[in-house]
Parts: C-alpha cells; structure tokens; sequence
C-alpha cells in the first residue's frame, strides 16, 4: 500500500480563497493615483469608476514595494473596512507571489474611523495612566435618555425646562429617539452643553436650550456612574458614544501634543475612502494626521453622499480642494453596462451645482451588451412583487445569473418586505433578508428565555398574564388545545382535592409553575402526561434558572442552564439543516439566542457582580436594536433585500428596485422637526436661517443621490418599479430613469400600467395548460399540446400535472339523499340559512359549527341571564350569576378574558336598559319559548323565542336577541327570514295557548312584527331593526320559502351561493365559492 503524496507533509495554515483583481487597465488618472507620493491628493469619481479597487492597488504596491511602511486606511464603518482589508491583502499577496515564496504578512492597518478614534483613546490613556475607554452602544444609550427623561416627569433632578408643548410626550420612545438624535449631531459638530444652550438662545429656539441643560444632566450622570466603579480594578473611563470619539480625540490631540505627534510619526502614508459620507470632525481627524504624513489621499463622489441624517456634508469632499490643483477626477465607468450609465446620469443631472465626476465614458474595451433598464407600473403591491419575483427568476434560469449576484433594494425594508417576502418565497427565490431593528428583548426566540430569568429572580412578577405567555412560547410548545387540556386537569385536580369551585384555572396555572420555582415535590401531581407536557417544559426551566441562582452562578451560566435544558438548539439546528422558509427562521432564532449570550456576557464585563434581575432590567430599558459582533447565518447563494444605504459600496449584476413612489421615494418628510435637528445642521453648516429658504429641497437632493445609489450598484441590468393607485402615486424619478417626459406634478404622469405574465413557476405552467386542456371551446390542436404538455410533466412527477390529482373529476361517493324522504322539522334559523347558502347549512349541521367557539359561549350565557332577568332577578344578582359563570368560561389569555367579560356586562346593562325603556310599548309574555307547528304536509318549524311580547293593540311581537358586533340594515330586517318564519309561526297558532285571553277563548294569532335587538357592547343604547307585521300574501310567500327550504334539507346537492356573510362564514374553507375553499370540488 502506497501512502499518498501528503501523507508525510505537516499541516499548514491556508488563507481562505478571497477576490483577486486582474491585470488593471489604467488610463492617465488612475496611473496618478497610484503614483502620487508626496502631500495631498484627492480622487474624485463616479459609481464604477474604481476609485476602492485603486486605493487598494495603491496601499498593496506600497506594501509590495515597503514592507515596512505604515499607511492608515479610514473608511466609514466596519462592513467596508472588512472587505477593504482582505482586497489589499489578496492584491498584495498576488504582487508578493509574483516576486518571492508565499509567506505571512500582516494585515494593512485598515479601519473605521471611530475604530481608529477609539484605539487612539485607549492609547493615549496608557500613556496617562487612566482606565481604558468604553464605547457606549446605542442601545444603552437610549436607554439611559428615556431613564432620564422619566425621571424628570416623576419630579426627580433638576428639570430642563423643555417647552410646554412638549412635556406630554417626554415618556414616548419617539421623543427620546429625537432627543438621542440631537445630543449626537451636537456632539458630531463639537457642541457641548452650554453651547447647544447659547445657540438656542441666540436663534430663539427654546427646545435647544432645554437639550442643553438635559446634555449637561446625561454627562454628569454619565460621569457619576464611571466614578462610582473607580475603585474597581475593571473600571473604565466614562463610556462615550460613537459621536463623541472622534471629538474625545480632537481634544486629546490638544491637550497631549505628544499624543498627536506619536500617531503622526506611526502614520506616514494616509488613505481616506467614502470621505462624502463623512462628518465635519471625522474630516478634521483626518486633516490632522495627514498634514504631517508622506501622502494622504481623499476618495469620494459627492454625488454619492447619502448619511446627511448621520451629519454627513458632501461640501466638505466638494471644497477640499478649492484651486482643484491636487484633484484627480476618474471619468471611466468599469460597472455599469451604457444602458444603465445613461439611467444614473439622467438622475444626478438633476442635483444641485456641478459635480465633476457626473461625467462618465465607457472603458475602451467595452464588449457590446448595452445593457437592461426598466421602468414598469403596477395597480398594487401584489403585482408589483409577483413581477420582481418572476423577474429574477427568469434572470437566474434564463441568463444564468447566480441568486447572489441579484439584490433588491428598497428604500425602507419594513414597508417593502412583506408583500415581497410572500411572492419571492412562493416562486423559490432564496432570500438574505437584514436583520430588522426590533429590539433584542423582543425577539421571538428571546423574549421567552428573558422571560423566564425574570420569573425566576423575582418569582412575584409571574402572573396569569406572563404564564401563558410562557406556555404559548417555544419553550412551552403549548397551542390552544393544549392549555386547554391542561386548564380542565388542573381544574378536576383542585376540585378532587377540595378546593373552592369557583377558582379560576388561570390561578392553579400560575400556582403549579410557582411551585416548580420554589422546588416543591410533584408539582405535576394527578395530571395526565398530555395535561402536564407544556406545564412541565416551562416548569422544568423555571427551576433549572431558580437553582443557578441560588448557587451564586453568572448571569451568562444562568441563561446557558436555562438554554441548555430547553432542548431548542438540538431542535432549531435541525430545522436550519433542512433549509426552507422554516430554516431561515430558525437561522434567525439561533443568531438571536448567540446576541443575548453575548449580552449577558458583556453585561458581567461592564458590571461585575451584576445580578439577572439587573441584566432583564436592562435588556427590557432598550427599546432599539444593539449592535452586535455575533457571527450571524451565512447568507450564502440568495438574493439580497436591503436598502439604498446598506448597499453603498457593493454591486451586483441584476438589481430591482420596488415601491418607487411619492412618499416612498422621495421621502420629503422632515425628520426630527419636533426639536430642529435639521435646522441645527443647517445652522452649524452656515446655512441661513431663513424660514424662507426651501426645507425639501435638501431633502429632495439626498433622496434623488440616495436613488442614483440604489441605481449605480447594477452592473447588467436594473429593474424599476412603482404601484399606481387611487392614493398612491408613482415617483417623479421614474422619468429620470427611462428618459420620459418630466413634469412637475408626479400626478399628471401618464405611465400604462404594467401586468405580469405567467410566472416561471412550475405550479403556473400546470395551471396554464389546465385551463387550455379543459376548456371545450379551445382550438382542438391548442388543446392536444397542453395534453402532451401535462403528460410530460406528469411522468417526471409534477405535482398537479397528472388528472388522477384533479379535483372535480372523481364521482361522487354517493348520490343518495342526505336523509330519507319524510316528514322534516326546520328551526326559523336554518330556513334563514339555506335560503342565504344551502351549502353552509349542510356543513354546519353536519359538524362544521364550532358550539365551543367564545362567541357562542357568550351568547348562550347573555341569554341566559336574560331569562334570569324575566325571572325577577335584580341587576346584582345577574351581575354575580355572570361572574360566577364565567370562571369557567375558556376565553384564551388573562388580558382579553377580562375584556369580553367587560363586554358581555356591558351587553347584559344594554339589555336591562332596552327592556325597562320598552315597558310603556310591550308586554313581557314569555321567554325562551319553545315552538313546534305544522306549515305544511310533512313541514314543521320547531325552535325557540328569545321574547314573545305583546304591543300596545294585544298583538304578539317577536323580539330576537342578538349579541353580534354589526346590526343589518333596516331593509334587510324587513326581509329577514327568521323574523319572518317567527311571524309565520305565530299566525299559525304556534303560542296560541300563551296568547289566549283571560277568558282562554280567543287566541290572539295576528302577528303584531318582529324585532331583533342587538345589544351594545360599549355600553350604549341597544339597536333594533324591526319587521313589520305580515299579511295574508306575505305569510303566503313565507310559507312556500319554509316548504322549498325544507326540500333542500334532502340534498345531495347542496349550492354554494355567495354573500355578505360569506368572510365571516365559519365553513368558507370548506368551499369553493371562498378563496380559501376553492380547493374543494
């Protein structure tokens, strides 16, 4: 046996592979930026044009030729400085391969600005001797603003003095947000407390002055909590947000001149990238390292800049060179096809000023494809995401472009993604949708295990409420069934063991899990395994938390034990493995149980000794999503859904662009106008303060550059859509992009409105050639090749293809009668509900009404107090029999079972009231009455009155109680079939002995009308619509409608037949009349 070639060889450490560019076709103004080697340069060029792949060609050839230089590379976040970093080092590896044997180099000194900010920090506190500097996340800091905030509502501190028009809303999180959103565009400009004061004072604006005085409020609160850990050997200085980094080294580079002259002396070759999307004070740091640096290099495209809502000001790249002596200016585009060039000049030519590198030209190699642009309208979003679905399927199957080359870019994620969501899943597109920016706390998989810390640490904060919320939970795994289960166990074993029958289940619920905290013996006891399963999962936490924590352990080993003995992670990895729609939700479950393992892990870091009771508290006080270093799920081969913003610096070959309407885009709503965040900018940027000066048109440039984004990032082909409808206007950019006639008014485009084909989906395919094959007036050929069509696909097993799957071709089982011919007896409801849909009453007669239902409970428990109220029963009585029967009424969670309690009180008060306003018009005869008579041969109408009254002439009225929320219209009282059966009835002598006279000789049997009394549930007057009394020819007609709908009863075909009723009919998914039935025959 021969040992292969690697058996002997030691292991070695492979780098995994990375994008290595090709040989670069430079033109003049490349070839300067790459030879550039002394004072200031700035790049300035479109989308394309290179400017990234040249800085790091130039940092590569710099280290290839220098390898021990010491450049600087600052970009905008830490996305871009990951994927910068790995094209400098795969170039420099390619140079170095070329040159000498592989071997390990370092990584360039690639960073973020604030990175960069922040280590500067921790350096300049070694060299003082101070504790180490702490980022506060924003999460935290939001945090402590609403604390503060509060805190001033409750009367605590000294007040800000916030104007009086807005103190109401001093506890939203919106308020705090903007509050948040100030503090930081302050700090970006260099504005402490007392100068965010004198610029209110001096512009009258009241709300900066407050924001003043509540900045200086956050920094000592901010310092005192620093100080009150200072003797700890873990402390820290006082945690700076991510604006006030870059100012703390502004100011250290003042007050430590050695500190300056230290990064300067470690900075000899500076590269600046994406400078458009950079602050004022993120501009000076980069001044100040690179005044005394070999080379420093400016990169940008003010045309590009879309973080002015972060501070960003694309002046600043626009007037760094004024005399434009030291600027290059990249004109040639290596992305975008001409066709799609074309597109995003028309867009940015409409932006203020002139920017230099509007003007793009294609490479002189270009190959011929001109490219694809597209500009479509649709009549709503469900059309509009069917296409775009159909779109990148066609792009994949047909052009061979791969999932993770394509991306959809959105303006705003959380109003785009669903309807998208929904068609790209339904056509198996594969999707790497962002994470949203729901707060950790809130996530599904996370909430629950917070929840059950929170128990277990203060076992008092465990009510109805939050059990079955537990129960509900992946960790319980209960549905409704279950706690229903469980409900009557716990129940039969309270009352086994002679406890009060009145105690309501939600109390045993809450008891039992109570008992699981304390470690009580056989807390399940009695209980049938099926009855105790989601008791006991939620139980079994509940103590394995309780358990940790009395032993002393950490907040991370109490939420790992909790974890660990869950038993999801086996579950959820198991369904990431499997791929699909499930997958995705549990990649995103696991992501989010790894952020909170790791939040717990730096909560012990920033407080040690912390408690779990204090992490909960924590994690609840943060109402916006925390950053986080978590490794996520790959993406991997998918389309990417994303905003404009998020796709900065990235391309793909096919990318469409939805929902491109006013509103949408552009969005000119003013943000953060309650405190002049916006005019604070303004103000600090020199812009003047003249209410006259147009507010839009800023907001208008950034939306129309913020679209030129989302455009640029297409290399082949972009698709633009909008949806036109009565209130929905498409996008005045969309004559932009196809070249169409601009008009001023967005509404007096005239644009056709665009209808998808037929999907590239197997499932469209086999509903197409369905309907030719199937349809008898179809040219006979047309007809065959559908058939050959449906054999085909038939024999390689597509589901739906073969007519054996076919629905409706089957003979029926039977076609005998639903009954034997004979005497029938029909209720005055059932001959209202075959004559509205005879199928309806066939399912429901035959199991598919749900007696159970809250609704009907309800009902029947109004009824019967009603009847306790004819009884002689007082209001107190009634409202003590009410509460007493509904302890066992099943109504679903603590909150809503004390709402319809709420209601169905206030619906007995509506009936009490009616019933005394009522008295001078009627007479009570009798309640619940039953009633049996013959209509006709072989007919009988049998059921019950709710009331039989008698008016003001001795006739008899029926009134009908109703405990729907939606009366019916007067005319459709007036023909309302269960009155009238009612009147029919009655005229035939059904009540003829409650209605004789006091000598018994005469019945009164002329119907005196019908009514039915729906009682409010908002405590108002109840409603009647009434029917009036029928005649001779009407109870005549009425008798034959009783004898047809009797007929019907036999069957066995029984028509579905549309109707008002039909979204709320509880059979609808049983019929093919119904969008949700239309699978069956």
């Amino acid at each position: 046996m021969t040992a292969s070639p690697s058996a002997d060889r030691a292991p070695e450490l492979r780098r995994a592979a990375a994008w290595v560019p090709g040989e670069l076709v430079l033109d003049d103004a490349a070839r300067r930026v790459l030879e550039h080697d002394a004072g200031f340069l700035r790049v300035l060029g479109g989308p394309g044009t290179g400017k990234t792949t040249l800085l790091a060609e130039r940092v590569a050839r710099l280290l290839h030729a220098q390898p021990d230089a010491r450049p600087l590379v600052l970009v905008g976040d830490r996305r871009a400085a990951a994927a910068l970093r790995e094209r400098i080092a795969a170039r420099r590896r390619a140079l170095d391969d070329a040159d000498r044997p592989a071997g390990a180099v370092a990584e360039p000194l690639v960073r973020s600005v604030h990175s960069y900010a922040f280590a500067v920090l921790r350096r300049h506190a070694e060299r003082r001797g101070e504790a180490p500097p702490r980022l506060l996340p924003g999460a935290q800091q939001d945090a402590m603003v609403r604390e503060l905030l509060g805190g001033e509502v409750a009367g605590a501190g000294v007040p800000s003095g916030w104007p009086l028009r807005m103190q109401p809303a001093l506890e939203a999180p919106a308020f705090a947000g903007e509050v948040r959103d100030l503090l930081l565009r302050a700090a970006e400009r260099g504005l402490g407390p007392k100068e965010l004061a004198d610029l209110g004072k001096r512009h009258g604006v009241p709300a900066w002055i407050a924001a003043g005085r509540f900045y200086r409020t956050y920094e000592e609160v901010t310092l005192l909590r620093a100080a009150a850990g200072s003797a700890n050997p873990l402390a820290s200085a006082p945690p700076l947000d991510a604006a006030e980094l870059v100012a703390a080294v502004l100011d250290a580079f003042v007050t430590d001149p050695d500190l300056l002259e230290a990064e300067r002396a470690a900075v000899r070759h500076l590269v600046v990238d994406d400078v458009q999307d950079m602050d004022p004070q993120q501009i000076e740091l980069a001044r100040a390292l690179g005044a005394a640096a070999d080379d420093w290099v400016l990169a940008g495209d003010p045309d590009s800049s879309v973080l002015g809502f972060r501070g960003a000001d694309p002046a600043l790249l626009r007037d760094a060179d004024p005399g434009g002596l030291a600027t290059v200016v990249l004109p040639v585009d290596h992305r975008s096809r001409p066709a799609l060039r074309d597109a995003v000049a028309r867009v940015v030519a409409a932006l203020p000023g002139a920017g230099p590198g509007r003007t793009r030209r294609a490479p002189q190699e270009e190959d011929d494809e001109d490219g694809r642009v597209t500009v479509d309208v649709y009549a709503t979003a469900g059309r509009q995401a069917a296409a775009v679905a159909d779109r990148l399927r066609r792009a994949h199957l047909t052009d061979g472009v791969p999932w993770s080359r394509m991306a959809v870019l959105v303006r705003s994620v959380s109003l785009s993604l669903p309807p998208l969501r929904r068609a790209l899943l339904a056509a198996g597109v594969p999707l790497a949708v962002p994470a949203d920016d729901t707060p950790l706390a809130a996530l599904p998989a996370v909430a629950p295990l917070l929840t059950v810390l929170r128990c277990a640490a203060d076992p008092q904060r465990l009510d109805a409420d939050t059990a079955l919320t537990l129960l509900a939970s992946p960790l319980g795994g209960a549905d409704p069934l279950a706690v229903r289960r469980l409900r009557r166990g716990l129940l039969r074993r309270h009352e086994a063991g002679g406890g009060a029958a009145d105690t309501p289940s939600d109390a045993l619920i809450v008891d039992a899990l109570l008992d699981h905290v304390h470690r009580e013996k056989n807390p399940l006891a009695l209980l049938s395994p099926s009855e105790a399963a989601p008791l006991g999962r939620v139980g079994e936490l509940l103590t394995a938390a309780a358990t940790a924590i009395d032993a002393g352990a950490s907040v991370p080993d109490v939420l790992w034990a909790v974890w660990e003995r869950s038993g999801l992670q086996r579950r959820w990895v198991a369904a990431s493995e499997r791929g699909g729609v499930t997958g995705a939700q549990a990649d995103r479950d696991l992501d989010a149980v790894v952020a909170l393992v790791e939040r717990a892990a730096r909560f012990v870091e920033d407080l040690p000794g912390g408690t779990v009771a204090g992490f909960v508290a924590q994690a609840d006080d943060q109402r916006i999503r925390a950053d986080t270093l978590a490794p996520r799920a790959p993406d991997g081969e998918a389309v990417a859904v994303l905003t404009a913003h998020a796709a900065r610096g990235r391309e793909w070959d096919v990318v469409v662009v939805p929902d491109v309407q006013e509103g949408t885009w552009p969005d000119l709503r003013r943000r953060g106008t309650l405190l002049g965040v916006e005019r604070l900018v303004d103000v600090l940027a020199g812009v003047p303060d003249d209410p006259a000066v147009s507010a839009q048109a800023p907001l208008l440039a950034e939306e129309r550059r913020l679209f030129a984004v989302a455009l640029s990032r297409a290399r082949r082909a972009v698709h633009v859509s909008a949806v036109e409808a009565e209130d929905i206007t498409p996008s005045r950019f969309l004559d932009d992009v196809d070249g169409g006639p601009a008009t001023d008014d967005p509404a007096e485009a005239n644009r056709p409105r665009s209808r998808p084909g037929r999907a590239l989906v197997l499932a469209e395919l086999v509903g197409e050639l369905r309907r030719a094959v199937t349809d008898p007036d179809a040219d006979p050929a047309q007809r065959e090749r559908a058939a050959d069509g449906l054999a085909r696909l038939a024999d390689a097993g597509v589901p739906g293809a073969d007519p054996d799957e076919w629905y409706g071709l089957l003979a029926p089982s039977t076609e005998a009668p639903l009954r034997p011919p004979g005497p029938v007896a029909v209720s005055p409801s059932a001959v209202e509900t075959i004559l509205t849909c005879p199928l309806r009453w066939a399912l429901q007669t035959h199991g598919g009404d749900d007696t159970d239902s809250l609704a009907s409970v309800t009902g029947s428990l109004v009824h019967a107090l009603v009847q306790r109220a004819a009884e002689g029963a007082e209001a107190r009585e009634l409202e003590e029999a009410l509460d007493v029967a509904w302890a066992s009424v099943d109504a679903g969670a603590p909150w809503f079972s004390r709402r319809e309690l709420a209601n169905t009180r206030r619906m007995l008060g509506s009936f009490l009231t009616w019933r005394e306003q009522t008295r001078a018009q009627l007479t009570e005869a009798a309640v619940e009455r039953a009633l049996e008579v013959d209509v006709a041969e072989g007919v009988r109408v049998r059921g019950r009155v709710d009331r039989l009254e008698i008016d003001t002439r001795g006739r008899p009225v029926i009134i009908d109680v109703k405990t729907g929320k939606t009366p019916i219209s007067k005319a459709d009282a007036e023909a309302h079939p269960q009155l009238a059966v009612y009147q029919l009835a009655t005229a035939l002598g059904a009540f003829a002995e409650t209605l004789a006279g006091p000598d018994h000789t005469a019945a009164r049997t002329a119907p005196g009308g019908a009514r039915l009394v729906y009682l409010s549930r908002a405590g108002t007057a109840a409603k009647e619509r009434a029917q009036e009394p029928l005649d001779d020819e009407g109870l005549a007609e009425w008798r034959d409608h009783v004898r047809a709908a009797a007929r019907a009863t036999e069957g066995p075909l029984f028509v579905g037949r549309e109707n008002d009723a039909c979204p709320r009919c509880p059979v609808r998914t049983a019929c093919p009349v119904h969008v949700s039935g239309r699978q069956v025959p």
